[in-house]
């Protein structure tokens, strides 16, 4: 799949080049060597470019000062940490330099009674996991690419995993950050901080914003006894449906991963996956807890699958489940090794539309079945998180119209179905394409203004993420400027600024997606009573909250309910400060990292960027 050519590149002369390079010479490793700098231009997939140098620091001062001097020098910067991103998000070229933050790979201090974890960004995932697991613990994102992905590149990329489902995404175990913004100033921010999440917002940015040098994260115990189980289906329906009654029962799977025929069928061509050829989906889902409740929960799963699976299995050794999940855990090993050219899709729609979503991709597979081989459709199904992998004979003159086509179709599906162009990939180049079809011009804009808050010049990762400026973007100034103020940490909250607007005092809770959709002006107490009436609850809603408004509560959070709101907290209607412009930050999707975070401003904001009018949050189904 092409990516975004990005515009407006910074092109330095030969000179300016080498005055740059002469200057930072003493704040890390210089490399010029092209092989080397092409190569380390271009990530696991292939995709990338090739900067006028490649830069290696040793240590967060180092970076600091390379920002300085880049800042000095309008010399556009592109930062690399694992390159195992999917969606073209390091895209070095002439007149930029690269820079390789694989030195700061350091492990700083691991916190086991505290359950926390000091890291620089070059760790490697699975080195950090392997660090932890004599202590018992684990680092909660768990992406495929463990074995590749930094901590860094987890935490701009905001990665997910299979085990999203119950632990949440990387924004959910960041504590603390300390980030190098473009101009070579630090800032720390907490996720405990009062104001606007900025911390929020730097999670997901894609190396837009600033340069995590520093993390504390979150650990948690790894579960005494993890059991596998795999159910097969006739129908998506019927996999969807199972899904949604597995999760009213009460129980939260560690996992519940998605495989569809086209996609078993495929991969068999490639390695063998062991699964039933059969079926239309699979689905393997994992239980974890102590070995009374994984026996509990196992057997509640279990009989809920054999109620609508055509098979059931279940792996409770280490070997079985290895062989369960080898299938789906290796498919993007063996989409690399097929020969084939492939392209790997990521879209996220409410959980109980993937029915739906799966349909309208296979409906595209046929439509452009003389471009392209199949398309096979894994991801994670407890999220909504959808990969369709389309494959094609790269000598097949077809195939380039008709895989544009086709993702053309599979992103317009998944946005007319309510959900969203990325779950876990990002952005990057890639999607920049679709960023005018998931985002109106307004809340384009105020995501534009967030990058001029941060990147006033625009040097850092440039042309990843935000269209070209259009014409029917109004001015977000004020937006902005607050965003400003608060990186500054000269925020003032407003006490008379609106909380919320519209008098919605509508609410709504959707069981097969656990969501739940609510006016910005319903009390808590006439919350908590819907929630109790419904059977389910919702972390972010205080059991005695009197007569203050939910929207309330998210644009004055602080303490605790700060950090309930945080973890809950999936969407904002919003009327944007300037002018008054209605918006949307988020949604009932479960995962979305399509542009900034920017319903995380409104947390604790006091309406400084506009009143709420309607909330989205994450529930669950009381035991």
């Amino acid at each position: 799949m092409s990516t975004h050519t990005p515009h407006h590149a910074t092109v330095l002369d030969e000179t300016a080049i080498a005055r740059f390079t002469a200057t930072v010479a003493d704040h890390g490793e210089v490399i010029t060597d092209d092989a080397v700098v092409t190569d380390r231009g271009h990530d696991f997939w292939g995709v990338g470019g090739t900067a006028d140098l490649m830069l290696r620091p040793h240590n967060r001062d180092e970076v600091a000062a390379i920002m300085r001097i880049a800042s000095e020098y309008g010399v556009a910067i592109v930062p690399r940490g694992g390159a195992s991103n999917c969606s073209g998000g390091m895209m070095p070229a002439h007149g930029r330099v690269l820079l390789d933050l694989s030195g700061l790979n350091q492990i700083l201090e691991v916190d086991v009674a505290g359950r926390r974890a000091r890291v620089e960004p070059g760790v490697i995932n699975s080195d950090l996991q392997d660090r932890l697991a004599p202590h018992g613990l684990c680092f909660s994102p768990d992406p495929v690419s463990a074995h590749l992905a930094t901590v860094g590149g987890n935490i701009i990329e905001n990665a997910g995993g299979p085990h999203a489902l119950k632990y949440g995404v990387t924004y959910n175990h960041v504590l603390a950050a300390e980030v190098v913004l473009p101009d070579g100033s630090v800032v720390n921010l907490s996720a405990e901080d009062d104001g606007p999440d900025l911390l929020g917002v730097i999670i997901g940015s894609e190396g837009t914003l600033g340069i995590v040098t520093e993390a504390t994260v979150a650990l948690r115990p790894i579960a005494a006894v993890t059991h596998s189980l795999m159910g097969a289906f006739a129908t998506a329906r019927e996999a969807a449906d199972t899904i949604a009654a597995v999760i009213a029962t009460g129980v939260v799977p560690a996992a519940v991963e998605w495989l569809d025929r086209a996609g078993i069928a495929g991969l068999q061509q490639f390695y063998d996956t062991g699964y039933p050829l059969d079926a239309d989906s699979i689905v393997l889902i994992d239980v974890d807890g102590t070995a009374q409740q994984v026996a509990r929960d196992q057997a509640i799963v279990e009989r809920v699958l054999r109620e609508h699976a055509t098979e059931v299995r279940i792996a409770e050794s280490d070997k079985d489940r290895a062989a369960l999940w080898y299938g789906r855990l290796h498919a993007p090993d063996s989409v690399v090794a097929s020969g084939k050219g492939f392209f790997i899709g990521d879209v996220t729609v409410p959980r109980d539309r993937i029915p739906e979503m799966q349909e309208a991709i296979q409906a595209t597979a046929a439509r452009h079945a003389d471009g392209l081989l199949f398309i096979a459709v894994c991801g994670h199904a407890g999220d909504g998180d959808l990969h369709p992998t389309t494959f094609y004979d790269k000598d097949n003159p077809l195939a380039a119209s008709a895989l544009a086509a086709a993702n053309d179709e599979i992103i317009q599906a998944a946005l007319d179905l309510g959900g969203t162009i990325t779950g876990e990939h990002g952005v990057g180049t890639e999607k920049i394409i679709f960023m005018t079809q998931r985002f109106t011009p307004v809340e384009i804009s105020a995501q534009r203004s967030i990058k001029k808050a941060f990147d006033p010049a625009g040097l850092l990762n440039p042309g990843v993420m935000l269209p070209d400026v259009s014409t029917d973007e109004p001015s977000t100034e004020q937006f902005g400027a607050t965003v400003r103020d608060a990186l500054a940490g000269n925020f003032t909250p407003d006490r008379g600024a609106r909380l919320t607007a519209g008098e919605n005092t509508d609410i709504s809770v959707n069981l097969g997606n656990l969501s739940l959709v609510v006016g910005a002006d319903v009390t808590l107490d006439q919350l908590n009573a819907y929630l109790d009436e419904h059977g389910v609850t919702c972390v972010a809603v205080p059991a005695a909250g009197g007569e203050r408004s939910i929207g309330e509560l998210v644009a004055t959070a602080t303490g605790q309910e700060r950090i309930e709101v945080r973890h809950a907290l999936l969407g904002a209607d919003v009327l944007v400060v300037d002018g008054g412009a209605k918006a949307r930050f988020g949604a009932e999707t479960m995962k979305d990292v399509a542009g900034y975070d920017t319903k995380r401003l409104y947390i604790g904001a006091h309406g400084a960027f506009g009143p709420i009018t309607r909330l989205f949050f994450k529930i669950g189904v009381k035991a």
